[in-house]
């Protein structure tokens, strides 16, 4: 009888042990990691963090938030930052509704609305889609961000990237930001690094800034 119960109670523990695996191993395909990357180059350094991630009681409804700063190195105190954050709805699959706050140093802290289309297939991830600002003198914006990652072997990839913004004064019809960044590497695991560029455009008179070095990006998991 002794021997029934502790084969009983050694059943249940690995049931409910599987059953934890199994869940967990379900929320990480729901939620992907926060990615962090800092590329270190010869004007300053830049930064970028990216948070997406999906409610466990409402998987169709996510948080997603991205934050972008970028420093020269001679500079004590960075004006250039981009960050937003927003609550999600995925209409269907690839095809997420996106209402929040969008802010930077110049035209603060505004609401804001957009459309994002992700397809992830095989070594290709692709994501683009439009943003407006919600406000009286309203920026409007496209986005698109393609990363290819053929594989090496089991833990080596190589990693590419191609991210780029243009936005536009809707009143004034004049340039407001744009950026262009570029990365070509190695992926080891959850580890990124290789050589980068970022070209940034400012303003109505699009006052240019470049920034050549090397990055290294991390994705951290629940």
């Amino acid at each position: 009888m002794e021997a029934l119960k502790r084969n009983t109670i050694g059943i249940l523990f690995l049931s409910c042990f599987m059953s934890f695996a199994q869940e967990e191993k379900s929320e990480k395909i729901l939620n992907p990691p926060v990615t962090i990357e800092v590329l270190t180059g010869d004007v300053g350094i830049a930064s970028q963090m990216i948070i997406n991630k999906s409610f466990r009681s409402v998987p169709r409804l996510g948080f997603f938030s991205v934050t972008n700063i970028s420093s020269k190195w001679n500079e004590t105190t960075s004006k250039d930052a981009m960050s937003q954050a927003n609550i999600t709805f995925e209409i269907v699959k690839g095809l997420r509704l996106f209402g929040g706050m969008h802010y930077t140093p110049t035209t603060g802290l505004r609401p804001t609305s957009a459309l994002m289309y992700t397809l992830n297939y095989k070594s290709l991830l692709l994501s683009l889609g439009p943003r407006i600002d919600l406000s009286k003198n309203s920026n409007a914006e496209g986005f698109v961000m393609a990363e290819y990652k053929p594989e090496i072997n089991e833990n080596w990839k190589i990693y590419s990237r191609v991210q780029g913004l243009y936005a536009q004064n809707l009143n004034s019809g004049e340039h407001a930001r744009g950026y262009l960044m570029l990365r070509l590497g190695l992926s080891y695991k959850d580890i990124r690094f290789g050589l980068g560029a970022n070209w940034d455009a400012y303003g109505p008179e699009k006052q240019s800034k470049q920034n050549y070095g090397i990055f290294l990006a991390a994705s951290l998991f629940n």
